[in-house]
């Protein structure tokens, strides 16, 4: 295409080179785009050599489209370029990517910070392209278009802005953002063109003899811009390739951080379960090595002989790409068997082959808790069985004393009245005093007997010495009563009057004190027990002593293990601990310790 100008030289566009312009421009703002994302990735040195690095080949690329696209401007006249000149352009470009990177690198980028930094790129980038077409030698002037001219810097800042915005929003460099990323550079590669073919439509060539100094001039033919492009289009695509090979370095390490650094036990094997790498708890759980454990098969080192089959179903559905879970248990090299959670994960590997993440949990606490937790709860069941039965025992031992005793005495009493209503009515004038009087105090025998039978069963549901004189005294006289019952010697020592306890905590106490006496009624056959009360620490300490056979013979049975289950738990209740020591042949000795209340 020829342009003629009526006041000056007539020139034409070689759409070729200006191909070439467009293309290095769009390549260029590719660059700048993925550029934005590696500077703000890198930290301390490393940002100052991709500041300065990426700075230089952005610099040459928006310098080369600038030159590359005044080249495609063909004029009558011989064109020569004053390289100092077109030096200073190129630091100008550079100057101006470095200003670019640093802005887009920051954490944030506000409103002011992008109006400013589009101010000062834009300007910088007319800088660029007025400088370079000031390093042009020729027998003619140039007269540029004031209106012209403020358009081309007009659009330099907009589309400043507009690049430093969108190399903001992808520098991150996510995948998914390829696309947008592509449509983003063609966006700004045409905007650049544009606002470097306004700065050149705004200039016109007028002939003249003089001619600008040629000393330090230099021609530049078709084949030097294409030179120039192709040694542009060299340093942005090493740049490019640069930067992908740092990012999938920095992707590598950070997977292989997460690799050797994982929570769980991992291991990479192949499709046939052969061990490619494992990571630092692998070599902890299981006690292999690294060295140890590559090319080996993961079934001969730590999976046990009667699971092989089980595990190999599981590594055949694992081939076949399908994920596997499921608990199982895995054997350490010293042969100690841990329970682990194992999942099969599959992945696809770019030579076609199939490879096979192994992950370990070790569930061996969690399995040790679960079991205990069923032991206790079996034995709360129990204890609760046990409670209940106790409960019924108790319900009928007291009926039937009340039945037995209190029935017997009434009846009998009853009897007594109607005798001595009958002696008096059959005696008419002539009472019988002597006999009514023995009736009577025949009666009143009977209602003492039934008053002690009521305040014996009272006193064993709950004695009120207990709440009339506390804890060390109906201690003493649960003794006394357990002595006289059994024939069992009962010694008492206190060195206190009186404990300040809680009425809950002096009943746990005062129950765990009868409990002992029942264990070693029933099962320690023993002849002496000897008690002792006493502060210590701020607490009530109880001491229960018996010179029985000792609680190691008999702690298998299930009575025995309830009644002891009882007593803790009401320690426990009582915020105090119980300690029971026994051994056969020596007795035992049951130790309860709660806190004072203050």
């Amino acid at each position: 295409m020829e342009i003629v100008d009526t006041y000056g030289l007539a020139g034409s566009y070689d759409f070729r080179i200006v191909a070439l312009s467009v293309a290095i421009a769009i390549l260029a703002s590719y660059t700048a785009l993925d550029l934005g994302g590696r500077v703000t990735a890198a930290r301390d040195v490393a940002r100052s050599l991709w500041l300065a690095g990426g700075a230089v080949a952005m610099g040459i690329g928006i310098w080369s489209m600038h030159y590359v696209g005044m080249l495609a401007f063909i004029l009558p006249v011989p064109v020569r370029y004053d390289w100092p000149t077109a030096l200073w352009s190129l630091l100008i470009g550079i100057f101006s990517s470095a200003l670019a990177l640093f802005v887009v690198s920051r954490r944030r980028m506000g409103s002011l910070r992008a109006t400013a930094g589009s101010i000062f790129m834009g300007g910088g980038i007319a800088a660029l392209h007025y400088t370079a077409m000031a390093s042009m030698r020729l027998p003619a002037m140039c007269l540029y278009s004031p209106a012209l001219v403020t358009l081309s810097v007009l659009l330099a800042v907009a589309f400043s802005g507009i690049s430093l915005w969108l190399t903001f929003l992808f520098r991150g460099g996510a995948s998914g953002q390829r696309m947008r990323k592509a449509a983003s550079a063609l966006l700004m590669g045409a905007a650049t063109s544009a606002m470097h073919y306004t700065g050149m439509a705004s200039v016109r060539f007028v002939r003249s003899a003089v001619v600008g100094d040629l000393s330090h001039s230099i021609s530049i033919s078709f084949l030097d811009t294409v030179g120039i492009a192709a040694v542009a289009a060299m340093v942005l695509g090493i740049t490019l390739v640069t930067s992908l090979m740092d990012r999938l370095q920095l992707q590598r390490a950070l997977l292989d951080e997460l690799f050797e650094q994982g929570p769980v036990a991992l291991a990479l094997t192949t499709a046939d379960n052969r061990v490619v790498r494992v990571n630092r708890e692998f070599t902890r759980l299981f006690g292999y090595t690294r060295q140890e454990s590559l090319g080996r098969s993961l079934s001969d080192l730590i999976v046990p002989d009667e699971s092989r089959a089980e595990v190999q179903h599981h590594l055949d559905l694992a081939a076949q790409g399908r994920r596997v879970e499921l608990d199982g248990v895995r054997q350490r090299r010293d042969g100690r068997r841990v329970d682990v959670v194992v999942v099969r994960v599959p992945v696809s590997m770019p030579n076609g082959r199939t490879a096979i993440y192994a992950i370990f949990l070790d569930i061996t606490e969690r399995k040790r808790a679960e079991e205990q937790l069923q032991a206790t709860s079996e034995q709360l069941r129990a204890l609760s069985v046990k409670l209940r039965s106790a409960r019924e025992e108790e319900g009928t031992r007291i009926a039937r004393e009340i039945h037995d005793e209190l029935g017997s005495a009434l009846t009998g009493l009853r009897w007594e009245l109607e005798e001595a209503l009958k002696l008096i009515t059959d005696a008419g004038t002539a009472f019988p005093a002597d006999q009514v009087r023995g009736r009577l105090e025949s009666m009143i025998g009977v209602t003492d007997t039934t008053i002690n039978t009521v305040r014996r069963i009272a006193s064993e549901l709950r004695p009120a010495v207990l709440d009339d004189l506390g804890l060390v005294a109906a201690i003493e006289w649960q003794a006394q009563q357990f002595q006289a019952r059994t024939g069992i010697v009962c010694q008492c020592e206190s060195t206190l009057d009186e404990v300040p306890l809680s009425r809950e905590q002096s009943t746990a106490v005062f129950r765990i004190f009868q409990e002992a006496l029942t264990n070693v009624t029933r099962h320690a056959k023993a002849s002496r027990v000897d008690i002792t009360m006493e502060e210590e620490g701020h607490e009530f300490v109880l001491t229960i002593r018996d010179n029985g056979k000792g609680i190691g013979s008999d702690e298998k049975s299930g009575a025995v293990s309830l009644g002891l289950l009882g007593m803790r738990e009401r320690a426990r209740l009582a915020g105090g601990r119980i300690e029971i020591i026994g051994r056969e042949g020596s007795g035992t000795i049951v130790t309860v310790k709660v806190p004072i209340s203050s």
